[in-house]
């Protein structure tokens, strides 16, 4: 197997931000070749082939890529409270958390807290006035209605990245429809106290959060 030490990694973390954020193209490599079988296996389920490259992308960046970082030979999961795999064991104290969109796979690694990142094509298809009665809270559909498209997407982006720190998922209503998020490059969530960051980026093409917990 060829782990694939010349891979392109993007660097997307900013100076004195508390968390690794890297970010690797679909198409950056043939997967199935950088993979150990188990990992392969998983990602080659897909059928799709844009699929199927996410997958292993999102595959090597937890197989290969996470141990490396962390200067061990694997690493080791657990299922959390809400049933979120967490790292265990060697790595326990890390959090960790992947998130893809259009043609990149981004992970996000934090020391001593829980982790969240989302991003989000701002060409993907989305009824945002519809969503955004469901899942925004009243202040946060005002900023919607003021910014449209571009706010609904940093919000959301903000929102998933905060509720996969929490690991509750979008399914907690209690959370979901209470946050007070705002558009900002840095917050601190005060109904949850989940520190947030938002940017976009390549070329202002995507919405990208990373969420401490």
């Amino acid at each position: 197997m060829d782990c694939g030490i010349d891979i392109p990694l993007q660097d997307w973390a900013l100076p004195g931000e508390p968390f690794r954020l890297v970010a690797v193209a679909t198409d950056a490599a043939d997967w199935a070749g950088r993979l150990a079988p188990d990992a392969r296996e998983r990602a080659e389920r897909f059928t799709d082939p844009a699929a199927r490259a996410r997958a292993g992308a999102a595959e090597w960046l937890k197989t290969v890529w996470l141990p490396r970082e962390l200067g061990l030979e694997r690493v080791e999961w657990k299922t959390g409270t809400h049933g979120k795999p967490r790292l265990a064991r060697a790595a326990a104290e890390w959090g960790f958390n992947l998130s893809h969109a259009g043609d990149y796979v981004v992970a996000a690694l934090a020391q001593g807290a829980a982790i969240g990142v989302d991003l989000e094509s701002l060409t993907r298809k989305a009824d945002v006035d519809a969503l955004g009665e469901r899942v925004f809270s009243a202040g946060e559909r005002a900023l919607v209605q003021a910014g449209g498209r571009a706010a609904f997407f940093a919000l959301w982006s903000q929102k998933e990245a905060l509720l996969k720190a929490l690991g509750c998922g979008w399914a907690n209503g209690n959370v979901v429809r209470r946050t007070r998020l705002e558009i900002a490059d840095f917050q601190t969530e005060p109904t949850t106290r989940v520190r947030v960051w938002s940017r976009r980026v390549l070329d202002d093409a995507y919405s990208l959060a990373v969420a401490i917990f």
